[in-house]
């Protein structure tokens, strides 16, 4: 007899509702109860014995879970559902990790070719650090785009303005910046180039190392046009893709040191001081040794320009020079 079954018989048996079977059946249960022998008790005496304990009985009836048993077919489809479930929960992990993971990928994808468009509009120079180690000095004005990670075997830069460049030495990643029509092309070096929106030139100036500069067709560059040395200018003029070498503007002083112990000269042959302007700037400088011979220098040289200095010894000696690309020849009728 189950506890929900003996609650309602003995509430039928306590409310006198109970048929003759239910109150035998009650009866029977009673007889069955554990406990010391009693004596035999009348109807009417078991009757409020059975009633007394069901007051007591009653509580815990109530309070008592049901308890039913599953049949084996629910266990079976149980096993099956938690299966599923968990080979659900599986794929679910398997593709999320995957999409995570091809995230992760795209995301470090599009890290690398990333670009940053940097403009200066300060008024002063503004210094921009590349990842490779590279720097570049951007001009008042200017404004370059660059990866934020360079990526394969290629560092590629595009430069609207005037800017100066000092590349990180790398041979497996050459070095290239794309300004107005005019690609440069370096492994390691410093360099200027300056290449205004609208103008109908660019300008590359070296100052230290070697570049290549190049004409930008539409798909790809062609091969290299010129090569510049140190203080060597290229200038690239739009209209007809032309590329002309020349002396840069105003050559700097290469070997710094050499401030403090040249350009003081006293009565110094010409040919010398000819040759230790070609080794200072690095250009060539060209005369006649025989006609100048003769000729002699004294003065102090020190912190002034290439050409301030070409015109003070021009003047001394009674002779010119002319610059043609990047070669320098003087010409005059000698000293006496």
């Amino acid at each position: 007899m189950t506890p929900q079954t003996l609650r309602d018989l003995l509430t039928k048996y306590q409310n006198g509702e109970a048929t003759d079977d239910e109150r035998m059946q009650v009866e029977a249960w009673y007889d069955t109860l554990d406990g010391e022998e009693e004596p035999a008790l009348s109807a009417s005496d078991k009757r409020a014995f059975i009633g007394q304990y069901w007051q007591q009985l009653a509580p815990q009836i109530a309070q008592t879970p049901t308890i039913r048993r599953m049949p084996m077919a629910f266990y079976r489809v149980a096993a099956a559902a938690v299966v599923l479930l968990c080979a659900g929960l599986g794929w679910y992990f398997l593709l999320n990790r995957s999409a995570q993971s091809g995230s992760d990928k795209m995301a470090a994808q599009s890290g690398q070719s990333q670009l940053i468009d940097k403009t200066n509009e300060s008024g002063k120079p503004l210094q921009v650090a590349l990842s490779d180690g590279s720097t570049i000095t951007l001009q008042s004005g200017g404004r370059v785009q660059y990866p934020a990670r360079f990526a394969g075997n290629r560092r590629e830069v595009h430069l609207v303005g005037e800017a100066f460049f000092e590349v990180a030495k790398n041979p497996e990643s050459p070095f290239l910046v794309y300004a107005n029509g005019m690609v440069t092309k370096v492994l390691g070096t410093s360099f200027t180039i300056v290449a205004h929106a609208g103008k109908p030139t660019a300008e590359v100036v070296v100052r230290t190392g070697r570049v290549a500069v190049y004409r930008q067709t539409d798909n790809q560059t062609t091969t290299s046009d010129v090569v510049l040395k140190p203080n060597e200018k290229a200038t690239f003029f739009r209209a007809d893709s032309r590329i002309v070498k020349s002396l840069a503007d105003h050559p700097v002083v290469l070997r710094p040191e050499a401030i403090k112990t040249h350009f003081v000269f006293d009565d110094t042959p010409i040919a010398r001081v000819f040759r230790e302007l070609d080794d200072v700037y690095g250009v060539n400088i060209s005369f006649d040794e025989q006609a100048l011979v003769n000729c002699t220098l004294t003065a102090n040289l020190a912190h002034q320009s290439l050409q301030a200095q070409l015109d003070m010894i021009c003047l001394s000696i009674g002779a010119t020079y002319q610059t043609n690309g990047t070669h320098i020849r003087i010409s005059g009728r000698g000293c006496l």
